[in-house]
């Protein structure tokens, strides 16, 4: 009920800012319907640029799967990848949607029934428990490091296409130095900040640190709401340092993640490039190369039902550093989002059935899941 009351209230924000844009004639609907029909041959290359997207996350996450020594037929995965995506895009916090889903699809496809004896059912049962939470461990550093790696290489490109048009524009464009140069130093900032995240996540220093801290809150604000607040959050902060620690063990493999995540990001760059051509909008591949980072960042932010309304406000922001007209960032933009929506559904409904046993897997233990919490 409390996810449904959210997607409610991220449609009704979707359409609203949609409705402003358009009022203030900042979205061109007349120029997006018109690029599915003049330009029909580059909305199919775009939604196939999606899809091969998609394909690429998929072997860089098969390829961390290997690393970390996790055994799973390619079809599987790649089943997982494609509905989690079709179903969590649609959902508030579409990222922690989206790997709570793979996580729980890639350990249905490692559970197989077997005849269990009477004799041995507890023991089996305690080994079993044991292996899935090992299993559980390693697919969340999994999720964490696919993630970790993808935004670590769209920062660095991005830093390297910002520092380039900085330069470029010592001699051609003197007046918006200042708001590359804040720009570039906010990309760079988070470029080291996800860089040395596992690292400090390693540290025994930092972590005895943070653990200082958080008794430090916790004896301060005793009872209350803050308490809970600040038990929440270091519960959460400690346990994603455990699983980037568990990650960083591996750091030396990651050499072909990396590669995937280059094409993935080019990729995602030409799908951008192109619906702006489709809608005859001049936006230049630089910039689109200095703004992806940030768009994939603010997609993790619930500011609207799959992307749509809050995404086009934070593409016109990022794009105004680079002269590129708020008409033509929000409407490439949407027409993107839109084709991505279309296409990545589409490809999850057609995986859906290699993916059904364990989707009525993780709907049952959802199910009891809300059972016992009535119960109790």
């Amino acid at each position: 009920m409390r996810t449904l009351f959210k997607i409610f209230i991220l449609l009704i924000l979707s359409v609203l800012t949609i409705y402003f844009m358009y009022s203030q004639e900042i979205i061109n609907f007349s120029s997006l319907r018109q690029s599915f029909y003049d330009n029909k041959k580059i909305i199919v290359f775009i939604a196939f640029i999606q899809i091969l997207n998609i394909l690429f996350l998929t072997l860089r996450y098969f390829s961390l799967l290997k690393i970390f020594q996790i055994h799973a037929a390619f079809k599987n995965v790649l089943a997982s990848n494609y509905v989690s995506l079709a179903i969590g895009q649609w959902f508030p916090g579409a990222l922690a949607v989206i790997e709570v889903l793979r996580i729980a699809l890639m350990l249905g496809s490692h559970n197989k029934a077997a005849n269990i004896n009477e004799s041995n059912k507890i023991i089996d049962g305690i080994e079993q428990a044991l292996t899935d939470l090992s299993l559980k461990s390693k697919l969340a550093a999994v999720s964490l490091m696919d993630r970790l790696i993808g935004f670590i290489v769209m920062l660095f490109i991005g830093c390297i296409t910002i520092l380039f048009l900085y330069f470029k524009s010592v001699y051609q464009n003197p007046g918006n130095l200042n708001n590359l140069l804040l720009f570039l130093l906010f990309n760079f900032s988070l470029f080291v900040l996800m860089l040395t995240l596992p690292f400090l996540a390693k540290s025994k220093f930092f972590r005895k640190t943070i653990t200082r801290i958080e008794t430090l809150c916790i004896v301060t604000f005793r009872k209350g709401i803050l308490n809970k607040i600040f038990r929440k959050f270091f519960n959460e902060l400690n346990s994603l340092f455990d699983v980037l620690t568990l990650g960083i063990k591996k750091v030396t493999l990651f050499w072909v993640p990396l590669i995937l995540s280059f094409v993935s990001f080019m990729l995602m760059g030409l799908g951008l490039y192109l619906s702006g051509v489709a809608i005859s909008a001049s936006i230049p591949f630089s910039a689109i190369l200095s703004v992806i980072s940030i768009l994939s960042l603010a997609s993790l932010l619930p500011i609207g039902l799959g992307g749509m309304g809050g995404m086009q406000i934070v593409a016109i922001l990022v794009f105004s550093i680079f002269n590129v007209s708020p008409q033509h960032a929000s409407s490439a933009q949407l027409l993107q989002t839109a084709i991505s929506l279309i296409a990545i559904t589409f490809m999850g409904l057609l995986f859906a059935k290699f993916s059904s046993a364990q989707i009525c897997k993780v709907l049952s233990l959802q199910k009891n899941k809300e059972i016992l919490t009535r119960k109790i």
